[in-house]
């Protein structure tokens, strides 16, 4: 089992003190838990960075 199937990674949403619509990237290691706070924006860029990357490991087969 992977360290995301046991809980070392969530990804969720939630309002920001204004309502702006933000998402919490969080992981779990052996040092202790590390909370990222994204916005809308900063999301999108993250999807385009992994879906560049997995092109790239596709193309490498």
């Amino acid at each position: 089992m992977s360290w995301m199937d046991d809980g070392g990674f969530s990804l969720d949403t939630f309002n920001s003190t204004d309502g702006r619509p933000m998402a919490r990237m969080s992981f779990r290691t052996s040092t202790g838990q590390h909370d990222f706070n994204l916005t809308k924006t900063e999301v999108q860029r993250v999807r385009r960075e992994c879906n560049r990357i997995l092109k790239e490991m596709e193309a490498d087969k």
